[in-house]
């Protein structure tokens, strides 16, 4: 029999990773155009925007079992066969939309999931129930899981498809990821030496503690970056958290600002060599990031450079830049 504990850890669990694998989803879209989503390629029927339909018809299908569940005591769970026949028949009358369109539809889809699952109670989330085409029995929380599963699987499979095609704009993910850096760079500049020691801008931290904290993650992410597929033995048993960050920032406490500076500039050096130096294959491998999340390494790049844009606003809080100037050409 489930605890109480155990079971709220995995209900905390199951909503945290819905969370993650769609934002991969999403991130697998990043920079595609209106036609390349549109473009099927070789040897499929099936483009990008067929693909989010598809997703988005399977998270139909967990909503209504969620909706009956709650209102009828029955998920009315459908049929394999039932629910492969739906799914593309919701792909193909989706033909006609906008990719914009069909993500829209995809996220709305998405909150109510979460709407009705998140308020349902741990013996409807957990209890099984029967599929009575198969007989075999499964809860809602397997119906969300396997959402868990199939948005990672095609988020792989959009990666792949934009590798093989050429589209994976591995320039555009390279200039965000470098621009992120310049900005927060030239954020340090409207700041006075006194002001980067001693005015707190991240909580208790100064300008100063934020570069090193910059620093700890740009030396974490290059390690990481170089071992993407491998083992990481680091990491094993290490939390990523406001302790972690603490003792990485305490570190470093005894550095200079010019040598923060420098630290930062060489990093991102190397970080962008590194980059450069990877095939596309490798920049698309599914791993896991330091802190557990499921995401190919372009994602973790990504995500890390708007984690530079998170600080680069803490500084930009204290020194807003100027607003640059629209001129007719």
């Amino acid at each position: 029999m489930v605890t109480p504990m155990s079971e709220h850890s995995n209900r905390q669990q199951l909503f945290e990773d819905l969370t993650n694998a769609r934002r991969e989803l999403m991130r697998s879209l990043l920079f595609l155009s209106e036609p390349e989503a549109m473009a099927c390629g070789e040897g499929s029927d099936w483009c990008v925007r067929d693909v989010i339909s598809h997703v988005t018809a399977r998270e139909c299908r967990a909503l209504a079992a969620a909706q009956h569940l709650v209102e009828e005591g029955d998920p009315h769970f459908p049929g394999p066969l039932e629910e492969r026949e739906f799914r593309r028949a919701a792909a193909l009358r989706r033909r006609e939309f906008a990719l914009a369109e069909v993500i829209d539809e995809l996220d709305g889809a998405r909150r109510q999931v979460l709407r009705y699952t998140r308020k349902m109670h741990n013996n409807e989330l957990y209890g099984a129930y029967p599929v009575r085409v198969t007989g075999e029995s499964k809860s809602v929380a397997d119906v969300l899981q396997r959402l868990v599963e199939h948005d990672y699987r095609h988020a792989a499979e959009i990666w792949s498809r934009r590798v093989e095609n050429g589209l994976l704009h591995r320039l555009e993910f390279r200039f965000v990821i470098n621009d992120e850096r310049h900005r927060f760079l030239n954020a340090l500049n409207s700041m006075t030496e006194q002001e980067m020691l001693t005015t707190e801008v991240c909580g208790y931290w100064t300008t100063k503690d934020v570069m090193a904290h910059l620093l700890s993650w740009d030396e974490e992410v290059l390690r990481t970056a170089e071992a993407w597929t491998g083992e990481r033995a680091w990491q094993q048993g290490a939390h990523y958290d406001d302790e972690w960050n603490e003792f990485e920032v305490q570190q470093r406490a005894g550095m200079e600002l010019s040598e923060l500076i420098d630290g930062l500039n060489a990093s991102q050096r190397k970080l962008i060599h590194l980059m450069d130096q990877l095939t596309d294959q490798q920049l698309t491998a599914m791993a896991t990031a330091p802190w557990g999340e499921r995401m190919s390494l372009l994602s973790f790049l990504y995500e890390m450079a708007l984690h530079v844009a998170t600080h680069r606003a803490n500084l930009e809080a204290l020194h807003p830049p100027a607003r640059r100037s629209r001129k007719k050409r």
